[in-house]
């Protein structure tokens, strides 16, 4: 393969199907939008269009249905799946794509947890040798990371090809993932989000929130951004990672009951706006917040903290050290719980080395997926920001946080390689 003239999306009427897809045609590659109606790939159509704001691009996507497989999947260069997140359907789609795809084509899914060696199970060898996870982020035309799971029958070659084809003709910033369950984002990301649900059960979801605000930086709180992502899909996120890891940080990847009991009365986030999620809008525009406990929502209470407020201000003002000396310093019970979640993020991450990406890239392909996948800021920053590893190793231990061997052998310095990493803090 030396080069990708036609593309197959699978699954283009969902958000990443057809956000995926958009890249792709935004690239001047044709792309054949695959669903079970012609309306369904339509929409799809528009949600890629939407995302470029350019109509332009309605000259490379071709609307089809499933029942074009047979005859159009032989004409293309790259087929890219991106339909529900269940394995035995992958699987069964896999093997439909193998019987028709023409030799050397690449096959790749963009699941965010499931194992890649699993969905390429029973499909033949060349499928084996030129199938992988390209795990775009949602949204990609925003967020940059691409995270790419190779399979063991790939050849250098073929990672080479692609690895150069998503950072040149894609424009994506690629991070090599280990074929682990959640892989290195979601594995790291929802983690802190999973464990904020569950405290929010005896803290409430908007103390939650507000303690791990924007500020702490991320773009969203973490349960907002659970409702964005979807209830859903947060759980078959978790419920993945919980059956098949089993590591330091295990019980914080069970699913709150509460949250199942959400799931099962389609209160999924913003996808369901009537039934809402961890928050909810009336006619009016108000946002009302659940309460765990009654299961009932209420009106919002705005919590305000006077020494996070000032941290604000200090970001707002440019002023980062005398913002992080106060997360340092401060012993309240809020912020022994701030500190409870930085800390663990830094201390999660470093522990994944190795296991959910190469050893030998260190913090860095870890850094690179939490900035550009997630727009969180990386933890090796929290690292410069708090004074370094010994610094944020002391700050470890005299809040029980386990200390990794990684983090412990670094030399005194500056650590994270991402540019400007203070946007990633936000002052509100």
């Amino acid at each position: 393969m030396t080069s990708i003239r036609k593309a197959a999306i699978l699954g283009a009427n969902g958000t990443m199907g057809s956000l995926s897809g958009g890249i792709f045609a935004q690239a001047g590659i044709t792309c054949l939008f695959f669903e079970r109606t012609f309306e369904e790939s339509k929409n799809g159509i528009e949600n890629a269009v939407k995302q470029a704001r350019s109509e332009v691009l309605r000259e490379y996507i071709i609307p089809k249905t499933y029942d074009d497989l047979e005859k159009d999947l032989p004409d293309c260069d790259w087929i890219f799946e991106a339909i529900a997140e269940n394995l035995s359907l992958k699987q069964e789609y896999f093997q439909k794509v193998d019987r028709f795809r023409k030799q050397g084509s690449i096959v790749s899914t963009t699941s965010s947890s499931l194992s890649i060696e699993d969905m390429a199970g029973e499909c033949g060898e060349d499928f084996k040798a030129h199938f992988l996870g390209v795990h775009f982020f949602n949204p990609p035309g925003k967020l940059l990371a691409n995270e790419l799971i190779f399979h063991q029958k790939n050849s250098e070659k073929f990672k080479t090809f692609i690895e150069e084809f998503c950072e040149k003709v894609l424009r994506r910033v690629n991070i090599v993932a280990c074929d682990r369950s959640g892989f290195a984002g979601n594995r790291i990301g929802f983690q802190l989000l999973n464990e904020a649900a569950l405290y929010a059960e005896k803290y409430g979801v908007e103390n939650i929130d507000y303690l791990l605000g924007p500020y702490t930086g991320r773009a969203l709180p973490p349960l907002a951004t659970i409702d964005l992502v979807g209830l859903d899909v947060h759980k078959a996120i978790i419920n993945n990672i919980f059956e098949h890891v089993k590591d330091e940080r295990h019980d914080s990847f069970k699913l709150p009951g509460y949250v199942q009991k959400m799931v099962d009365n389609k209160m999924l986030g913003r996808k369901s706006k009537t039934y809402g999620g961890f928050y909810r809008y009336t006619e009016n525009k108000e946002k009302l917040v659940i309460d765990p406990s009654s299961f009932e929502f209420k009106k919002m209470e705005n919590p305000k903290n006077d020494s996070i407020e000032k941290i604000k201000l200090y970001i707002h003002d440019g002023y980062y050290r005398k913002a992080f000396d106060l997360i340092k310093n401060e012993h309240s019970n809020e912020f022994t719980m701030i500190k409870h979640f930085i800390l663990g993020y830094i201390s999660y991450s470093f522990f994944r080395i190795g296991q959910v990406t190469p050893s030998e890239v260190g913090i860095h392909g870890i850094d690179r997926v939490m900035s550009y996948g997630f727009s969180w800021l990386p933890p090796s920053a929290w690292v410069d920001f708090f004074g370094g590893p010994g610094e944020t190793v002391k700050l470890m231990e005299r809040s029980d946080i386990p200390v990794p061997e990684h983090l412990k052998i670094l030399p005194e310095g500056k650590l994270c390689r991402i540019p400007e990493v203070t946007k990633y803090l936000i002052a509100n």
